[in-house]
């Protein structure tokens, strides 16, 4: 006599097979074996390491990998999941106030590279360089800039070691952390008609202090202006546009364009500079400034002097979770508004020069131009 099945577990059976009846009827059946597939592997992996590894396993913390890889998988090194923890250190790196060595870093060629030391911080004093590849921190093998910004902050006073590759070598770099509050904005009157703005960063106050750079230059007679971007590797989108609205007049900025954002162009309200400007990038020049740049260069509201900008032209937006950790993901590139793309390719000055001082003093040479016809 065959075993009677019981009936609590036959009514079971009974629905689960309605279930999966409704959603192939549906065309949803697919996506159901593959979902539970995939995440059923996931979870299987899981339990073979708890059940073999030589050691007790952390299951939360192997979930968390798996959150991590998941991300990762997308190939691109700005898509990244971060915990609570190293979101609320995102925040502070964002602030313009944290304790670390003082470097802007971004990801090219697949590999973390220095876009710029930041002047007088430990970095720079240390002898980093642009271009310089950051291959581990503490040992550590880094492959994205969120990845090595975190490992790179710490207690004041304490110390961190960079292995560094540059031109064929790899060395390590120790530096002794420090309190880095970065003014976004240096300004002075180079000499009489001719103001020097340098812009080292788009933070939470970047804003407030272009605006006052500019009434300030404006009201010690300055008739052109010298806007440095070079070694300014990015930060935040609605600081990048407010402090556009100051330069270029009304019309297009940026537009944005991605697959889950409709494509969407952010404008100018503004009358723009209405002086002379001379903007300075190079290869240090990133992300944010080199939407201000290619801004400032589509509607012919300035020269680009220097070299070819550093050419990340993506926008990330930030998702938060349940338990506090988030998902930052790439949903759109940017394009300048001559619907220029400028990812992994960059910017191209209207005059290439290279070398810092040469740049300067070319940019000097034209602002005394237009200085003195305005006079």
């Amino acid at each position: 006599m065959e075993p009677t099945m019981p009936r609590s577990k036959a009514i079971r059976l009974c629905l689960v097979s309605a279930l999966l009846a409704a959603m192939l009827t549906a065309g949803l059946g697919g996506y159901l074996l593959y979902s539970f597939g995939a995440i059923g592997k996931i979870y299987g992996i899981v339990n073979l390491l708890e059940k073999t590894f030589y050691k007790d396993v952390d299951r939360a913390k192997l979930l968390e990998g798996a959150a991590r890889g998941v991300v990762a998988g997308l190939g691109d090194p700005y898509s990244v999941y971060m915990t609570k923890q190293e979101w609320e250190e995102f925040l502070i790196r964002t602030s313009g106030e944290y304790s670390g060595i003082g470097v802007n870093i971004g990801v090219k060629d697949g590999r973390v590279q220095i876009i710029s030391p930041i002047k007088g911080t430990p970095a720079e004093k240390a002898g980093l360089k642009a271009n310089d590849v950051i291959l581990k921190v503490d040992g550590k093998p880094v492959s994205t800039s969120d990845e090595a910004a975190s490992l790179i902050r710490g207690p004041a006073g304490t110390e961190v070691t960079l292995t560094i590759f540059r031109d064929g070598e790899s060395f390590d770099v120790s530096i002794v952390r420090q309190e880095i509050s970065i003014p976004a904005v240096d300004y002075s009157m180079k000499e009489p008609g001719i103001g020097y703005i340098e812009l080292s960063s788009f933070n939470e106050h970047s804003y407030m202090e272009m605006a006052k750079a500019l009434s300030d230059l404006k009201s010690q007679g300055a008739k052109a202006i010298i806007l440095d971007l070079r070694y300014n590797g990015g930060g935040l989108l609605d600081q990048c546009t407010a402090i556009a609205e100051l330069f270029v007049p009304k019309g297009p900025i940026v537009t944005l364009k991605g697959k889950s954002v409709p494509e969407s162009t952010q404008e100018s309200k503004g009358q723009g500079l209405g002086l002379p400007l001379f903007v300075l990038v190079n290869e240090g020049s990133a992300s944010a400034s080199e939407i201000l740049a290619g801004a400032i260069q589509d509607r012919k509201a300035g020269i680009l002097i220097g070299t070819t900008t550093f050419g990340k032209g993506l926008v990330q937006n930030s998702y938060r979770l349940r338990d506090g950790s988030v998902v930052k993901v790439t949903i759109a590139e940017y394009l300048t508004p001559n619907g220029r793309a400028i990812n992994g390719k960059g910017l191209e000055p209207d005059i290439k020069i290279e070398g810092d001082e040469a740049q300067m003093a070319k940019a000097m040479e034209l602002a005394r131009i237009e200085a003195a016809k305005n006079r």
